[in-house]
């Protein structure tokens, strides 16, 4: 018999011997009776001290998200800019907006051009504006390389050659074009017909037996809608300057009479046509038809590049480039505060073969120097050759506004020399 097979009385197997019995710890059955031991000062601390900060997290993101939320909703609060809508205060900055502008072109009944005319509105809101009246007789070197007169030009290529030289002698593009037939002239005057007129003279049209008959009386003063053409047509006596003056006497007077009354639009056809428009806007404000950039040499009329220059200038302050290459574009402030010189600035920027895109007034109006402020490298040739033809400083900035490829600061030496 072995051993194994009988044990002596009250001993014990070692596997049914509880571990616990082996230790100074009291039985398992008094342990849970008590409770679970006392936990160290590490463990007290990571159960208590772990869902403490957890907390504190999720409070401080919470606080932070609103905060984040409040700043982005009430963008006026806290350390935001505020848009600057004053003209004349330090700051302000506007896109510019082209000057709008239409060529308008007349022929007879056989296409034959009768007039052309350049309207520019002068402000949009206000009304107002220029018509720049240009003689069909006037000479252009732009028929082969040989002097032609502007009505052989439209005769022989049309219109879009007639706008392309037009666009190159104003330096500017037009936004529209017009043309005018003697049917679009009697529905455009007809509201208004007859029209007071102030012909200096007879006006005769020879018949086909070779008679000449008079066919506009300066004794009648009056001109009836579908007579408009007819009367820009005709010859006279005092030649291309007589024709021209006649023009613009129609114009003044037909443009008088739309302005009458406080609603010009009640003078003019009820269509939706851009012309129509533009002559309501113009006859809103102060209007002017101009003539004098056209002169005689010799038997041919020409253009005055002096006269010319300085009334395009006033027409389009911001023309309509015309060349399929971009210029350069810049951003014009006015350092100073002395709005007088923003005209003359910019035509001297514009004459540096720039377009204006963006006009303002610098941050402050203490600038001493006028300077050219370029954002990039490859720029700096371009302000250099800016800054030169403005007598001015330059100077690179890469915080610069993009808003232009180059800013003009306009300083107290500029105003000085604009006198």
């Amino acid at each position: 018999m072995n051993s194994e097979d009988h044990l002596p009385v009250g001993s014990t197997d070692p596997a049914d011997v509880d571990p616990d019995s082996l230790t100074d710890k009291p039985p398992a059955w008094i342990r849970w009776f008590r409770g679970p031991d006392p936990a160290t000062p590490v463990e007290t601390a990571w159960r208590w001290g772990f869902p403490l900060l957890l907390l504190v997290a999720v409070i401080w993101s919470g606080t932070l998200m609103v905060d984040g939320l409040r700043t982005i909703l009430n963008s006026e609060e806290g350390q935001t800019r505020v848009a600057v809508t004053n003209p004349s205060a330090p700051g302000f900055e506007a896109f510019v907006e082209q000057t709008w502008s239409m060529l308008v072109v007349t022929e007879d009944e056989d296409s034959n051009l009768v007039g052309v005319a350049v309207l520019a509105v002068s402000d949009r809101v206000e009304g107002g504006g220029t018509v720049l009246l240009v003689p069909g007789d006037l000479y252009v070197d732009a028929c082969g390389g040989a002097a032609c007169r502007l009505a052989d030009l439209h005769g022989a290529d049309g219109i879009a050659s007639l706008r392309a030289l037009l666009g190159s002698l104003l330096g500017t593009d037009f936004t529209g074009v017009a043309l005018l037939t003697p049917t679009s002239w009697t529905n455009l005057v007809k509201p208004v017909s007859p029209l007071p007129i102030g012909l200096k003279h007879d006006l005769f049209q020879t018949i086909e037996d070779g008679t000449s008959v008079v066919r506009f009386s300066a004794a009648d003063n009056s001109l009836v809608a579908g007579d408009v053409v007819n009367l820009l047509a005709l010859p006279d006596r005092g030649g291309s300057i007589g024709i021209l003056r006649r023009h613009s006497m129609f114009w003044e007077a037909w443009l008088s009479v739309v302005a009458a009354g406080a609603e010009p639009s009640r003078n003019l056809p009820a269509v939706d046509m851009e012309l129509v428009r533009m002559v309501e806007t113009l006859a809103r404000g102060e209007m002017r038809v101009e003539t004098s950039p056209w002169v005689m040499s010799g038997e041919s009329m020409v253009a005055d590049p002096a006269a010319l220059e300085q009334i395009t200038d006033a027409m389009f302050p911001f023309p309509i480039p015309t060349g399929s290459g971009s210029a350069p574009t810049v951003r014009l402030l006015n350092g100073t505060g002395d709005f007088g010189i923003d005209a003359y600035a910019r035509q001297v920027v514009r004459a540096a073969g720039v377009d204006i895109a963006v006009v303002g007034n610098f941050r402050n109006f203490n600038v001493i120097q006028t300077r050219v402020v370029y954002r990039e490298p490859e720029m700096q040739e371009l302000a250099t050759a800016l800054a030169v033809a403005i007598h001015a400083g330059v100077i690179l900035d890469e915080a610069a506004s993009p808003a232009a490829d180059l800013t003009v600061v306009i300083g107290a030496d500029f105003t000085a020399r604009a006198g």
